[in-house]
Parts: C-alpha cells; sequence; structure tokens
C-alpha cells in the first residue's frame, strides 16, 4: 500500500495471516529449524517479559556516543561535533540541524551515528503521541502514525531517500515499541492482581486510555498465547550473541572497515559470539564455527580463489544453521531479507563490487604507473642535471690545467734564455 505522501507502507497478505495464526496454534518448537544451531536474532527483544536468558540491552537514550559526527543544517553547511553525544540530545538540535548518517547496501545505518539514530528511534517509540501503546500489534497501527515517524526521522537525520531505509525505520521502531510494552507488562503485570486492579493504577507517562486499552490486551487469550510462545521460543536459543547493543549492521561494517573486505558468515557468527577474553560465549558456538570450518576444509583446495572461499563458507553456514525464518536472514541484522542477500540483487551486487575492484585495481596500477613513469623521468632529470654539472666541472679543471702549463712553458723559456751559454 502506498501511502499519499509516497511512503510504501506494506501489509501481509491474507494467506500470511493466516499461516500466523494457525503457527500459533501449534507446538511453537513444530515451527524452528531441526538445527542443532538455534541462534539469536540482532537486537531482538524478549518475547516474555520476566525472561532470563535475554542477552542484549537495547540501545537506550542515555547511552553516549564519544566520536566525532557531522551536522549538516538547511544551507547544507556541513560542521563536525566532537565528543559524547547522546541519543536524546537529539531532540534538542537547533532547528534545521541534521546528524549526517551513512547506511550500508541495505539501507542499514551504520557506524555511530548510526547508533545514535537507533537509540532515538527508542525514544521515538516511548512517546504515547507517536507511538500509541494501546494497538495490539504493530501492524494494527494507523499507517498515519508511521508516516509521521518516518517524517520525523527525516527532520533531525540526514539519511539517503531510499524505501529500504524507511522499512528500516519502520522495522526498528516496531522493535522497540515492542520491547516497551514488554518492560510495562514485566514491571506492572504482578500475578495476583487483576486487570481491574492493573487499569486502576496508570503511569504518570502514559495516557489513561491507552493504558486501559494495553492492560486487556494482556489478559486477553491471545495475549497469555504469544507469551507462552515467546518464553518457548527464547528458551530454545542455544547460541546468544555477545554484541550488546550494538547493531549487526554496524558490527558487520566495524569489522569491513578494519579488514577492508566483507566478512563470510562463518567469520561473522564467530566474532559476534566471543567475549572479550577472546573465548566463545559457549561450547554450542565453538562447535558450530569449528563443525563449519572443518567442512569448508574438505570441500576446498588450495588453488580457489578467495572470492570462491568466501562463497563457500556462506553456503556450508547456511546448511549447518538451518532454513531461516521467514523474512530474516541470520548475521544480517534488522532490514535484509533472503531475497536481497542471496537472491538475484545479491547477485547482481557481488558482479557490480567484482567490476569496482577490478576498476580501482586498474585505477591503482595507473597510478603506479604514473608514479614510476614520474619518478623515473625524475631521476633522469637528475641524471642529466648531474652529468652537466660534472662536465662543466672537468672543462673547469681542464682549463685551469692548459692555464697552469701555459704558465710552466712561459717560465721554462724565461729561464732556458737566462741560462744559455755565452
Amino acid at each position: 500500500m502506498v501511502s499519499r505522501t509516497g511512503f510504501n507502507i506494506m501489509a501481509r497478505s491474507k494467506r500470511l495471516r493466516e499461516c500466523e495464526i494457525t503457527s500459533l496454534r501449534q507446538d511453537p518448537r513444530s515451527n524452528s529449524t531441526e538445527s542443532e544451531f538455534d541462534t539469536e536474532s540482532d537486537s531482538e527483544p524478549s518475547s516474555e517479559p520476566d525472561s532470563q536468558s535475554q542477552s542484549q540491552i537495547q540501545e537506550q537514550a542515555n547511552v553516549g556516543y564519544d566520536e566525532i559526527v557531522e551536522i549538516v543544517d538547511e544551507q547544507g553547511n556541513v560542521r563536525t561535533k566532537r565528543g559524547v553525544t547522546r541519543a536524546k540530545d537529539v531532540w534538542s538540535l537547533p532547528g534545521g540541524e541534521k546528524i549526517v548518517v551513512s547506511c550500508n547496501k541495505f539501507g542499514q545505518p551504520v557506524k555511530k551515528s548510526g547508533g545514535i539514530l537507533g537509540g532515538w528511534l527508542g525514544t521515538v517509540a516511548r512517546k504515547a503521541n507517536l507511538c500509541p501503546i494501546h494497538y495490539p500489534t504493530w501492524k494494527k497501527m494507523p499507517n498515519s502514525f508511521k508516516i509521521n515517524i518516518i517524517n520525523l526521522t527525516r527532520s533531525k537525520f540526514s539519511i539517503p531517500s531510499k524505501e529500504c531505509v524507511n522499512a528500516w525505520i519502520l522495522k526498528s521502531v516496531s522493535r522497540k515499541w515492542k520491547g516497551y510494552k514488554y518492560e510495562l507488562k514485566a514491571k506492572y503485570k504482578v500475578n495476583d492482581q487483576t486487570e481491574q486492579q492493573i487499569a486502576s493504577t496508570v503511569p504518570n507517562e502514559i495516557m489513561p486510555q491507552q493504558w486501559i486499552d494495553l492492560v486487556r490486551i494482556w489478559f486477553s487469550e491471545k495475549s497469555e498465547l504469544y507469551s507462552r510462545i515467546g518464553k518457548m521460543a527464547r528458551a530454545n536459543v542455544k547460541t546468544p550473541h555477545t554484541t550488546g547493543s550494538m547493531s549487526f549492521a554496524r558490527k558487520r561494517q566495524e569489522f569491513e572497515d578494519e579488514n577492508h573486505r566483507e566478512p563470510s558468515r562463518i567469520q561473522f557468527f564467530a566474532s559476534t559470539h566471543k567475549q572479550k577474553d577472546g573465548n566463545y560465549i559457549n561450547d554450542t558456538s565453538k562447535r558450530l564455527v569449528e563443525k563449519c570450518m572443518t567442512e569448508v576444509a574438505k570441500r576446498s583446495v588450495s588453488s580457489e580463489s578467495p572470492d570462491a572461499i568466501f562463497q563457500l563458507e556462506n553456503e556450508v553456514f547456511g546448511k549447518l544453521i538451518g532454513k531461516e525464518q521467514y523474512g530474516r536472514v541470520r548475521g544480517y541484522g534488522l532490514g535484509p531479507s533472503p531475497t536481497q542477500v542471496f537472491g538475484p540483487q545479491a547477485q547482481f551486487r557481488f558482479m557490480d563490487n567484482a567490476e569496482q575492484n577490478s576498476v580501482e585495481l586498474q585505477s591503482q596500477m595507473k597510478t603506479m604507473q604514473n608514479n614510476y613513469e614520474s619518478k623515473l623521468a625524475e631521476m633522469q632529470q637528475n641524471y642529466d642535471t648531474k652529468l652537466a654539472e660534472m662536465q662543466q666541472d672537468f672543462q673547469s679543471q681542464l682549463n685551469q690545467v692548459a692555464s697552469m702549463l701555459q704558465i710552466f712553458a712561459r717560465s721554462s723559456n724565461n729561464l732556458g734564455l737566462c741560462t744559455c751559454p755565452r
């Protein structure tokens, strides 16, 4: 569905919704992959408020990012801000100024400015006038709120005007909005209190009617079913990651900046499942990496190119990890779909990257050749100059010797006249 402002707000098909409802009534474990290595997705809040298995803390508004941030004004002038920048400080930016955010090929914000954006969207998700909490699901949230969120975000951040970026913004707010509702449920839904008792105690930051409607949702049969499914799903996670509040997109960009190449899925999994001391978070994660590398070693040959090894590692990891969840790809974070990562689009990007690398290599070779020719010309010029100086110096010395010989000859003649016999 395309809104009046041009933003594409996608709605799920009736068939998909029916499948979703059917899956809720089944055993949650029956829909999971058969892999022994169930992984935790990036920045995914616990589906059950009191779950103890949540290994990640969401980006908060008071988290500071001590790095240079670029800010652009309405005239296009860019200034840099050094020092700690907090996500909640974005609300107090002078009118017309925006924080510059760069995105990767999937439209995911990266680097520190991407972290600020993610944290700020967390504050948006907690504002009742922007994200009302009384809607049962994000899908039920009216499109007017979603469009307003995109417009508000673009008034605070200078981000690429791509549809995939808009989609990421809404997905990020959706996840944080759900996390906020879980947080409220964990804090206020006490087991021995009735619906009426909880509804009568309205938190200061929440609108009364929204609170009453939210509490009513908590006590519904469907909400209880979701809660049980979420608790069981979290219990099945065998390989929690260790990236903390940093998104997979930012972590992946960090790897690319340091290594000047994209990590394979095995490499990225290993880097996001190790603790600070270099040890894996658990034996399951370690066993998965070792099993992947053993399989890669069996199937690879020494003559294969780095690109071929990269593709092989991704293929082996995909088979061992099992089937991907609908619309998600493990290790890529919020946003990219299997079609974007593995489909024709990915192949085109791979070809484009190969062509770009070839162009860059040719450019580097041309630069090296020009530098060589320039150095050679400079050496030739220096040689000619030195040779000319040596020739001039040698000629000067010859002139001096000739002059001395002439003086000596005249002296000898004079002496010969004086000593001749009478």
